[in-house]
């Protein structure tokens, strides 16, 4: 005799080809286990799975596994059966909206221009090379040295000295027209990362104007 046996949680047949049933080792007759019934399944389809209803086998839609996407971009997978994919969902996530494209691409030009500030700027300081930071907070510190270099240099006294720190750490003195053109410099390096970021801002905003999608896509630092 043959018999099926099905799953003890789901009742899903799991071997259709089904196997013989043991023998009663008292009486040597075929006996029929629990988890197991002498009546054969079904044929099943794709997506398909013949489960045991008390009584008899019924055939449910079986997509476990598989995996789909609604049009908002939401990922979904079927884990139970009797469970069927929406008529209208899809095969791979949809594309990134375009707003969320730029907004996106507008925050990876803003972490870049923030990482450049934080590179400062590659200078001689009092013969020596160091790194003049042009992080915000040095920005203030910058537009009040030059103040006081320009201030000074308009009274005449260009060669009063002004205590420069990079990022070496060391104390430079400078003159105030030594630190005019450092405190100058490092200005004109901050203003170019500024305009580098609207340029390629002002890029993303032309392509979503125009819907379009490699542009944005192609925008970087």
């Amino acid at each position: 005799m043959r018999i099926w046996d099905f799953h003890p949680t789901d009742f899903t047949v799991i071997d259709p080809a089904g196997r013989e049933a043991p023998l009663d080792p008292m009486r040597q007759q075929p006996r029929i286990p629990a988890g197991a019934t002498s009546i054969k399944p079904p044929a099943v389809g794709e997506h398909e799975a013949a489960r045991w209803a008390s009584e008899a086998w019924e055939v449910v839609s079986d997509w476990r596994g598989h995996v789909y996407w609604t049009a908002s971009g939401e990922r979904h997978e079927i884990t139970e059966l009797g469970v069927e994919p929406p008529a209208d969902a899809l095969d791979a996530a949809p594309p990134e909206p375009l707003d969320d494209l730029a907004a996106r691409k507008r925050a990876e030009i803003d972490q870049a221009r923030d990482q450049a500030f934080a590179a400062g700027l590659l200078y001689e300081i009092a013969g020596e090379p160091d790194v003049v930071q042009t992080r915000p907070q040095d920005q203030i510190n910058l537009l009040g040295l030059s103040a006081k270099a320009q201030r000074l240099i308009a009274a005449g006294d260009s060669e009063a000295t002004l205590t420069f720190r990079g990022l070496s750490n060391v104390n430079r003195e400078l003159t105030a027209e030594e630190m005019d053109a450092l405190t100058l410099a490092a200005l004109a390096h901050i203003e170019g990362i500024y305009q580098r970021s609207w340029d390629r801002k002002d890029a993303i905003d032309r392509a979503l104007a125009e819907e379009d999608r490699k542009g944005i896509e192609a925008v970087v630092w």
